[in-house]
């Protein structure tokens, strides 16, 4: 019996960058956000105890494809873990990822991936671990990984592990966009480090504030993201795509991450249609998207 499993990118409605911690990680806030570009997982036991993966990721030729995906690694972790508590586990898994999400742009695509194999392996092996039992389990695997196996609207602090599920914003339609150019994410952390008197824009708080009044001029006036100032000024082709997609149509455009993928919020599924006719002809890998829900993100 096979088991499926969308896994679902993200972007960050708020991400504040603060100092960096004795442990050489920053410290952080955000608002993440599901969106409904995703990935597909598909995973079904085996007789032999063995972890066979496979993956079809035509815009991500980059992708790990062995033991090193994150897939992969959070299969063996759950294993792991199943049997140091003394669950018996009589079977192998086969899955095989099928990718639509690109690779090294700020959606998330391989830390979604991670927590949909933790999500899909609990249920096809009826481990009946609980979500917090999978969180930490996650918080290893990746800082972005707890966030998945929630979904939705959440808040993200500490080191991005620490996530606290709040009110579902609004729908919102979206306009993303994938360049050909990638931004390591070491490199934007550096960047920000190198800033003399930097000071983080703290707009985490006033977020979640504005979700919980439902305010929905606040919320598209508030979203703002620390990499972006050394990110566009580093990669101008960046600043000047995301000036393409407001003269497309979209009201504002936010970095998705660290980069490179940018998404321009419209009005609504119509106006993000129109958009994204417009940046196609010079920008293959464009997506429509929206916002989901936590329900809709964990079906």
């Amino acid at each position: 019996m096979m088991h499926t499993i969308r896994s679902y990118a993200k972007i960050n409605l708020t991400l504040d960058v603060f100092s960096k911690l004795p442990n050489g990680y920053h410290g952080m806030s955000s608002i993440m956000q599901t969106i409904s570009l995703f990935d597909t997982l598909e995973m079904r036991l085996i007789p032999q105890i063995a972890i066979q993966f496979t993956c079809e990721a035509p815009l991500s030729p980059d992708v790990p494809s062995g033991s090193d995906n994150l897939v992969v690694r959070a299969i063996s972790l759950l294993l792991n873990h199943a049997s140091s508590v003394g669950k018996r586990i009589e079977y192998g898994i086969a899955c095989h990822l099928t990718k639509m999400v690109p690779s090294q742009a700020g959606l998330g695509g391989g830390s979604s991936n991670a927590a949909a194999a933790l999500r899909g392996l609990n249920t096809i092996l009826q481990l009946d671990f609980t979500t917090e039992d999978l969180v930490e389990l996650a918080a290893q695997l990746g800082s972005d990984v707890p966030f998945f196996l929630y979904g939705g609207t959440a808040l993200a602090s500490g080191q991005g592990t620490e996530i606290k599920p709040i009110n579902d914003i609004p729908m919102l339609w979206m306009v993303v966009v994938k360049p050909s150019i990638s931004v390591s994410t070491k490199w934007a952390y550096d960047q920000l480090d190198a800033i003399p008197n930097r000071s983080s824009h703290r707009a985490t708080l006033r977020m979640q504030a504005a979700i919980e009044n439902d305010d929905i001029e606040r919320i598209l006036s508030i979203q703002c993201n620390d990499f972006e100032a050394p990110v566009f000024e580093h990669y101008t082709e960046l600043a000047w795509l995301a000036d393409e997609m407001r003269m497309a149509g979209a009201i504002s455009v936010h970095l998705a991450g660290s980069g490179s993928a940018l998404y321009g919020l419209v009005t609504d599924q119509e106006a993000a249609l129109k958009t994204a006719e417009r940046l196609q002809r010079v920008h293959p890998r464009t997506w429509v998207v929206r916002t989901l829900s936590r329900n809709e993100a964990a079906a």
